[in-house]
């Protein structure tokens, strides 16, 4: 691990945020699945169970934004923990109802309460690290917040499904409890050394093109992420190896977390934004080989390999939003995230038809042209107005 870690896991304040986004990762980590299995223990159905999971993830869409925008305007003491309550309560009366009933429409409501009343933790915790630590540092941070992220995504299934080996019960309770968690820690005290910014409200999209790109780049990028994420596991089931789907996507995360590091440790210049663009475009080259090929064993080394530039765009992203929004951190990560959020729906929706009816190679492909398109044209426009900028100075 280089200095620059050292120094930032010797802060207290970065600690205690380290041990926050910990806990949010493991919560948010386990909940879909978690979900989807008490539904469907309920229920006895999985169409059932995704309609509810549904219902959650439209709802925690579509309340993100303003979740977002009353924590930056209130600040995260008291909301933070008034929501991560209601969450607790939200999956507390689901436990309760999918052991009393199983008709689903309660079950599929109280879905949707847990996604519309979910804190924003991870955004909020983001959000602080420009306050917590010195400048310096906040990159490292930014990576660490990355590498959590990451191992959240494989580890928090793999725990929800662990827990259902037991009472079904528990796995919805150590969602709350870690929620819980993560919203004590998530306020730590900031560097003294650092001015306590003022929130502001973020700015309007019109007014910003810069942020606007961001999110529309976002959209695509969300739309590539879901179809990697279903097309991988969907081609291991497809080619009768469907037990190597959660490593290969195992492996995309590891590739994530070696790329969020080894960039976090670096010291960039230039604009953050054309970071993630280009980081966007070079995933979006290095998938090419399983366009080529559906090989189990060229699948592996490529999601590993571009996983390396999945963490550098993810770090990028965070950057730049501290440029675009520099005051209303929460509330521009819960829009980013929903921006890549309806990506992913409509790419997880469309991978799995076409890996079964045209073939693996025409999923990646998309997601291949999505990650390089529309950042490739945003770096063309950049470098269009960059030019006329330069030639009306002269």
């Amino acid at each position: 691990m280089s200095s620059g870690y050292v120094e930032l896991i010797r802060l207290p304040s970065a600690r205690r945020l380290i041990y926050a986004l910990s806990s949010a990762t493991i919560s948010y980590g386990m909940v879909q699945l978690t979900l989807l299995l008490v539904v469907h223990k309920a229920t006895g159905s999985y169409p059932i169970s995704g309609v509810a999971v549904g219902a959650f993830a439209v709802c925690a869409g579509l309340s993100a934004p303003p979740r977002g925008r009353l924590v930056d305007r209130k600040g995260a003491h008291p909301w933070l923990p008034v929501m991560s309550v209601l969450y607790t309560v939200a999956l507390v009366a689901l436990d309760i109802a999918a052991s009393l009933t199983s008709v689903a429409w309660p079950l599929i409501a109280l879905c949707g309460a847990v996604g519309a009343v979910m804190p924003p933790l991870f955004a909020s915790a983001r959000s602080v690290w420009p306050q917590a630590v010195p400048p310096d540092l906040v990159r490292r941070g930014y990576a660490v917040t990355s590498l959590l992220g990451d191992i959240g995504w494989v580890a928090g299934p793999a725990l929800a499904s662990a827990l259902f080996l037991g009472p079904w019960w528990i796995a919805p309770l150590v969602s709350a409890v870690t929620c819980l968690i993560a919203a004590t820690l998530s306020t730590p005290q900031r560097d003294p050394t650092r001015a306590a910014m003022r929130p502001e409200p973020m700015p309007r999209l019109r007014e910003s093109r810069g942020l606007l790109a961001l999110l529309l780049v976002g959209v695509a990028f969300g739309t590539g992420t879901g179809i990697v994420q279903v097309a991988t596991p969907t081609i291991a089931g497809h080619t009768g190896h469907g037990s190597l789907g959660g490593p290969l996507l195992a492996l995309f995360a590891l590739g994530s977390v070696t790329g969020a590091v080894w960039f976090g440790s670096r010291d960039s210049e230039g604009s953050s934004f054309a970071r993630f663009l280009q980081t966007s475009v070079i995933l979006g080259v290095l998938i090419v080989p399983v366009c080529l090929t559906s090989s189990l064993p060229v699948l592996a080394v490529t999601l590993f390999v571009a996983g390396i530039a999945f963490g550098p765009a993810t770090v990028s992203i965070f950057e730049a939003l501290d440029h675009l929004a520099p005051r209303a951190g929460t509330e521009a990560l819960t829009w980013m995230t929903t921006a890549e959020g309806c990506g992913a729906a409509g790419g997880a929706s469309l991978a799995g038809y076409l890996v079964v009816h045209v073939g693996g190679w025409s999923a990646f492909t998309i997601a291949s042209v999505l990650f390089v398109v529309p950042a490739g044209l945003a770096i063309l426009m950049h470098a269009g107005t960059r030019r006329r900028r330069a030639a009306l100075q002269n």
